[in-house]
């Protein structure tokens, strides 16, 4: 099996813009972000003279949580807490379909929580045997994020690829509570299909990469000076400015 890797996330940038919107006094706060997605692999045709014959393809899907500088970073203070959660193990065989979750959620009551948390998502496909196979891997995302209380923000960014180079996409959805405004819900889905022939002897893979980000803090927190690698995001992230712009535009209309 190939080993999977880490694309570098920009969401330091999300996390730059919740600092900057801290409020004087906080209380408790809470968030949760969830990210639920689905392969399933169907056999369009094949060279194999069984009808329904799987014989030399073989499937394995896999996840991992990064623990590298760009994809991971988490600061706790006072009695800040968080959890990252996936059930997926390292690799599972894959007969039809591949169901993944991963959630990452915190709360605090006096302190603060700062973290970026990814988990990568992978789908292999082999062909060992003599018969080649046209396959259609459908695919299916849902990302739901929460904040509540007085301060907590937390983002999801999402994005999705085939090592082949036929088909990738992203999303991003961000929550985020403050004083005044203590909930916060958002939430975003898609589908997706990939179509790929898998000759005798080929290998051919799919990723999929959830980066969350949040931040907590109470009223007797002491700010938590971010590293220099937090900052060295900003440079990259254009992309995440435009949709966190987008996002904050259609948030003042809608409470206008």
């Amino acid at each position: 099996m190939k080993t999977a890797f880490f694309r570098p996330l920009n969401l330091g940038l999300a996390l730059a813009l919740s600092l900057c919107r801290l409020n004087s006094a906080h209380a408790s706060a809470s968030y949760d972000s969830i990210v639920t997605l689905s392969y399933s692999i169907g056999i369009l045709d094949s060279t194999n003279p069984t009808a329904g014959d799987r014989t030399g393809l073989s499937i394995l899907g896999t996840y991992q949580q990064a623990s590298d500088d760009q994809n991971f970073y988490a600061v706790v203070g006072g009695d800040g807490q968080y959890q990252s959660y996936s059930p997926n193990p390292a690799a599972a065989t894959v007969s039809g379909k591949f169901t993944g979750l991963y959630s990452v959620g915190g709360n605090v009551n006096s302190g603060s929580v700062d973290s970026l948390l990814t988990g990568l998502f992978g789908l292999e496909l082999n062909n060992n045997g003599p018969y080649s196979y046209n396959l259609a891997v459908d695919f299916q995302y849902a990302l739901q994020a929460a904040a509540h209380g007085e301060f907590a923000s937390t983002s999801i960014l999402f994005d999705y690829w085939d090592e082949g180079g036929s088909n990738s996409g992203f999303d991003y959805v961000s929550a985020d509570a403050f004083s005044g405004d203590p909930d916060d819900q958002q939430a975003a889905a898609d589908t997706a299909t990939f179509h790929f022939g898998l000759a005798a002897g080929a290998t051919r893979q799919l990723y999929a990469q959830a980066g969350i980000s949040s931040h907590l803090e109470s009223a007797d927190a002491s700010p938590v000076p971010l590293p220099g690698a937090v900052w060295l995001f900003l440079s990259g992230a254009s992309a995440s400015l435009g949709l966190a712009g987008r996002r904050q535009r259609a948030e003042g209309a809608r409470k206008a």
